[in-house]
């Protein structure tokens, strides 16, 4: 089907006479080519195997040639991909910094291969057939690439560390032709267009490659019309094509016989007009060492899906590797096969999982008869990816598309995607960290076959093979390599959920691990060595910050020492927390010290730390360093008030921690005296300068702990209450006790008697200066104490509880008019913010329904 009568618009004389150039003039053929497209390496294989080639160019780095061997090899199974990275030194993102200040930018690219990628075919078929491979394209560590770099970041954030591909189709996705056409023919987008005109060919139809290649030159050049030179020579795609049109010119002089040269067909156009004027490129250099590295790694289907936001590919690779599976059996209507055995497979899967919404054997039928007339209607050669998707959502999908069926949608999408993973020689040469990732992975459980994210349940505390596995998996997340997701299971660093025995992981190998541990692999060659070299920087940042004696930062890197595996690592940072303890002037950080030290020698066994007594010794030492920091807590000023009574609640909880050890550790264990803290109570609760709040804290701490009796609190509660308090000092000391023990404003009936005489002393403009602290503290009770207290304070002013109970269950009928009223002040607000620029508001703040209405 040529694209023309389809159409009806013909192509510019320019463009026409380059068609009728494309094959075989001075022996040269241009193969326009879709990247990941099966139709066009089917097409493509035929082309070589007639035309015999002397010389086979290809769209790809020139300096990337001595990878191509690896392409070759008899291991080699795709999908797989070129990877490139290079770091450069770039000026500090600190404007403050000094002139000389850098700091170190990665780049990471990808140039990747599918069975049926005509690049792939291009150098198999090509090496097989005898002739000689060339890549064609600008060096990617040329400074061009960089600068496409650096558009592509400064238009995506900041991505400076991304990875991205060499390849790129953009152009296709945003021409105003091509989308003109998907319309007039009823398409979705541009990618079911590709497939109507070009995928659904018979295999006859792409035998005869000459007049398919003469319309993908036809798509491509169209599309190349919504381009004008000045943004083509911005973007780069000028620059590359005089680049290749040099190299084809200097292998048109070097080598006898034909020349193929494949090439993207949104390039083809400018090279069949430009080669035989280019002056010959010189032959690429050797790559400078130390410059950039270069590996042939492992991909992924879900990596190549362009609904995943690969922009060259191709959507939904597991399909197309099944049709192109079939193209290469021969089979006469491979379309339909893979049709009937994707809906089948998709049935069974949905099946197997149990699913609510289970596809049956009659759907499967009901929706193979769709497609099968999706397919005649829209005139194609059989169903295709679109079709087949059409008779799914018409047949599987019971109710509306976008009720309840995100999961299924989501499983249907993954379902054809494919979960393929490649496989490279040994002599592709990864680096020794990635072979030591990969030995941990499998041992660990993790399938480096198949991109699937899987589940582990870690049982942390009865099994040492669970624990080495989790050791992986926190080192992993540790490099932010991507391998795992932590789900479930005690946060040892967070320090809660620590009565949970189970941990669970969701992970997966893909592509962009590799990626990110061939970026770190200078650092080391294996995971703990990468770690450990982590991990010192981070002792060193401390320092740097000005928290190199912060017992609380120390701790913490004890604890993600244990979680990683880098138990050779305890001494020295056990010996570097013991400084920082002596010489920490920080009672939070202590304090929190102190409860990390507790966590580790409960969780000594999950965490490996059984071997070291350092730790009992530490644990010895926090309890009195923390009371020696502790007399200056109440000298503070307001703002800092809620910070220190924090600390002091968090204090007498580490003291009740410690003491519960003393008990299970026997007569021969540390001495916890709790008495010193009661001391320091004391004075607190009853010194005139300490801070308001944190006397009050101390106050109900000390009723708690036995060590006042009623009495005692109420005295000192009707001195904070009684006449010639100040409000504003006896509503901080209000707030310490709520904040200790709430319910104590229910227990002790003078200290409700006191603060409603307080309160019934003020005008309505002290009444609105205090609310806010008094919001504050009440908030701490529970709804019911709230509806105690709101009885017991009715009964104070004679209402009698039940009248005091009306007051929180009134309750307000809303009609119609009133919500339409609400809505219509909802809109009105979105729209005042809109105008005033706070549009990024409602996304924060609004409900769903605002957020959509904006659209």
């Amino acid at each position: 089907m040529a694209i023309e009568p389809v159409t009806g618009r013909a192509l510019p004389a320019a463009l026409e006479a380059a068609r009728s150039r494309l094959f075989g003039e001075d022996e040269v053929f241009f193969v326009p080519v879709r990247h990941h497209s099966p139709a066009c390496a089917f097409a493509l294989r035929g082309l070589l195997r007639e035309v015999k080639p002397a010389a086979v160019l290809i769209e790809g780095p020139d300096d990337l040639a001595a990878l191509l061997p690896l392409l070759q090899h008899e291991k080699t199974r795709a999908p797989v991909a070129w990877l490139c990275q290079t770091t450069r030194q770039v000026p500090a993102d600190d404007p403050d910094a000094e002139d000389n200040k850098t700091r170190s930018e990665s780049r990471t690219s990808f140039f990747p291969f599918c069975d049926y990628s005509p690049e792939w075919i291009a150098v198999r078929e090509g090496a097989a057939l005898g002739a000689q491979l060339g890549l064609i394209d600008l060096p990617w560590r040329d400074k061009a690439w960089q600068r496409v770099d650096d558009t592509e970041s400064d238009s995506e954030g900041d991505a400076r560390d991304a990875a991205r591909s060499l390849m790129e189709e953009r152009h296709f996705a945003h021409s105003r032709y091509l989308n003109a056409m998907a319309s007039q023919l009823g398409c979705v987008d541009h990618q079911e267009l590709w497939d109507r005109l070009f995928e659904l060919r018979t295999t006859a139809a792409l035998g005869d490659w000459r007049a398919f290649f003469s319309d993908v030159f036809s798509w491509c050049a169209m599309a190349r019309l919504d381009y004008e030179p000045e943004v083509l020579e911005a973007e780069l795609s000028l620059p590359r094509e005089r680049h290749m049109a040099a190299h084809i010119r200097r292998w048109r002089n070097e080598v006898k016989g034909p020349i193929v040269v494949v090439t993207g067909g949104f390039h083809t156009p400018e090279l069949v007009a430009q080669w035989r004027q280019a002056k010959p490129a010189k032959a690429p250099a050797a790559a400078k060492a130390g410059v950039a590295d270069a590996w042939l790694i492992r991909y992924s289907f879900e990596r190549l899906d362009a609904l995943n936001g690969y922009a060259s590919g191709m959507p939904s690779p597991g399909y197309y590797q099944q049709v192109w599976e079939r193209l290469e059996a021969g089979e006469a209507d491979p379309f339909t096969a893979v049709t009937l055995d994707s809906l089948t497979r998709f049935a069974r899967q949905t099946r197997a999982q149990d699913q609510v919404d289970a596809v049956s054997t009659a759907l499967v039928q009901a929706a193979a008869a769709q497609a099968m007339r999706l397919a005649a209607l829209r005139g194609n050669a059989g169903p295709g990816r679109q079709d087949l998707l059409d008779a799914i959502r018409s047949c599987f999908i019971k109710g509306a598309i976008d009720e309840g069926t995100r999961g299924f949608t989501a499983d249907l999408r993954h379902f054809l995607s494919g979960t393929r993973i490649g496989d490279v020689p040994p002599s592709a040469g990864s680096p020794p960290l990635i072979e030591d990732a990969r030995r941990l992975a499998r041992a660990a459980g993790v399938r480096l076959d198949d991109s699937t994210a899987r589940v582990a349940r870690l049982d942390l505390y009865r099994k040492p093979s669970h624990r080495e596995r989790s050791r992986f998996f926190h080192a992993m997340a540790y490099l932010d390599a991507g391998l795992g997701t932590w789900l479930a299971g005690p946060d040892f660093l967070g320090n809660s959920r620590l009565h949970i025995l189970f941990e669970e992981w969701r992970a997966a190998w893909s592509p962009l691990v590799e990626a990110r541990l061939i970026e770190l692999a200078a650092d080391g060659a294996s995971v703990e060595a990468v770690c450990m070299a982590k991990l010192r920087k981070e002792e060193i940042a401390l320092a740097d910050q000005g928290r190199g004696r912060s017992a609380s930062a120390a701790v913490a890197l004890l604890l993600r020492a244990c979680l990683i595996g880098l138990q050779s690592r305890l001494p020295q940072l056990l010996s570097m927390l013991s400084t920082h303890l002596d010489e920490d002037a920080a009672l939070g950080s202590v304090v929190d010290c102190g409860h990390r030290l507790v966590t580790l020698w409960r969780a000594r066994e999950p965490l490996g730390v059984q071997q070291h007594p350092q730790l009992r010794s530490l644990l010895e030492r926090v309890w009195p360093a923390a009371l020696f920091l502790l007399p200056d807590l109440g000298a503070g000023p307001e703002e800092a008030e809620a910070g220190a009574v924090k600390q002091l609640l968090s204090l007498r909880e580490l003291g009740r921690l410690l003491a519960s050890l003393n008990d299970e550790l026997g007569d021969d264990a540390w001495s916890v005296d709790l008495d010193l803290l009661r001391v320091q109570l004391e004075r607190f609760a009853t010194g005139a300068a300490v801070a308001p709040a944190v006397a009050g804290a101390a106050s109900a701490l000390l009723f708690l702990d036995g060590h006042w009796d009623e009495y005692a609190l109420e005295t000192v509660v009707r001195q904070r209450f009684g006449p010639g308090a100040q409000p504003r000092e006896a509503v901080r000391f209000l707030n310490g006790v709520m904040a200790a023990a709430p319910e104590l404003l229910l227990r002790l009936p003078a200290l409700l008697e006191g603060l409603d005489s307080l309160v019934s002393g003020w005008d309505a403009e002290a009444f609105v200066a205090h609310l806010p602290d008094l919001r504050q503290a009440f908030t701490r009770l529970k709804p019911q104490e709230t509806s105690d207290l709101a009885g017991r304070v009715a009964g104070l002013h004679g209402l009698g509880e039940a009248q005091g109970e009306s007051l929180y269950q009134v309750h307000y009928e809303t009609s119609e008019d009133d919500l339409l009223e609400g809505a219509q002040l909802q809109l009105a607000l979105a729209e005042c913010l809109r105008r005033d620029g706070l549009a990024a508001w409602l996304a924060a703040a609004a409900p769903p329904h605002i957020e959509s209405t904006s659209s």
